[in-house]
């Protein structure tokens, strides 16, 4: 079976691959249904994570990722996707439908070679919540090309002052959650544990506990060889206004940004608990502003820097496609 021309079987494994994307505590909160020769993808409710994300704007930037991995991965078949977000206003969990269109014969080798890299990147990307070591500041050059006609969302890195805000923030989200045992439960349910394909292992997580910036994770087995404070360079990623398809979008833009690092040798971790929370969200948009960011709404902050030493994190499960996936 064909769909526009798209073999359906290529379509499966490029969901398949597309489900590497990041989401909030790999709660994998998205479905794909093929329907008339188009890709749907809907956010699946039942995959929400209701008290860190009650209004589920992580769940949307989470389907977001998945979404942008999918172009990515599809390009590998000779074929584009056109992308329509919110193709139906009485059903806000239908996010996109995907059409495909042929690539042309003959592309620029750089837009080729940019696209074999994204894809490359998919398989070696992992959120890394271990201290990192500072990136070079060419490495962290055109990170952010094109994110605002493309995604509508722009990356601004945060100065010399990010880590003690971003700290500050942390600790304002932690306090506000440190006595809220509902949010606790939620979190312990889904890290730590040994789901074999959703969560976040305790090999996922850092032996020595969170770094300042970082969400407070039930401690790990994950070894942390070098020692030192963490040295990543922080990023805001942000959009004009802050509405589903803002959500969307900035999940597309995280993904980009995600792969293009990976694709550099760095890695990577986003800090979603820092927007979570209404006041360290505001704390996050002051020190995004004071930067030189211009949008007013802060969806994700990234934590990008040089590899650590020893061995990478462990890739985490995923769920059967058989069961995000329907032809």
């Amino acid at each position: 079976m064909m769909a526009a021309g798209v073999a359906l079987q290529s379509i499966r494994e490029a969901v398949e691959t597309a489900c590497r994307a990041p989401s909030l505590h790999n709660s994998q909160p998205w479905r794909w249904t093929m329907s008339g020769g188009r890709l749907q993808l809907h956010a699946d409710g039942s995959r929400s994570v209701p008290v860190a994300d009650p209004i589920g704007r992580q769940m949307v930037i989470s389907c977001g990722a998945v979404l942008h991995h999918f172009a990515v991965v599809i390009s590998r078949y000779g074929w584009g996707a056109a992308v329509e977000r919110l193709p139906d206003s009485r059903n806000p969990m239908h996010l996109a439908t995907v059409a495909f269109e042929p690539l042309p014969r003959s592309r620029a080798a750089d837009t080729e070679n940019r696209s074999d890299a994204l894809r490359t990147a998919i398989a070696h990307r992992r959120t890394d919540r271990r201290p990192f070591a500072a990136p070079r500041p060419a490495d962290l050059v055109g990170v952010d090309e094109d994110l605002v006609p493309r995604f509508g969302a722009s990356l601004t890195m945060l100065g010399e002052d990010g880590p003690s805000r971003m700290a500050e923030a942390a600790r304002n989200s932690a306090s506000i959650r440190r006595y809220d045992p509902a949010y606790h439960a939620e979190l312990y349910w889904w890290a730590g544990h040994r789901l074999p394909d959703q969560g976040i292992p305790g090999a996922a997580l850092p032996a020595e506990g969170a770094v300042p910036v970082g969400r407070e994770f039930p401690v790990g087995t994950l070894a942390s060889p070098e020692s030192g404070p963490d040295r990543a360079a922080l990023a805001v990623i942000s959009t004009e206004a802050d509405t589903r398809l803002d959500w969307l979008r900035s999940g597309e833009a995280l993904s980009h940004v995600l792969l293009t690092a990976t694709s550099r040798g760095l890695a990577t971790c986003p800090l979603t608990h820092l927007t979570e929370v209404s006041a360290s969200r505001a704390l996050v948009g002051d020190a995004g502003a004071d930067a030189g960011e211009r949008f007013p709404f802060p969806q994700i902050v990234v934590r990008i820097g040089a590899r650590p030493g020893g061995d990478a994190p462990p890739m985490t499960g995923r769920r059967p496609v058989d069961e995000v996936w329907r032809a």
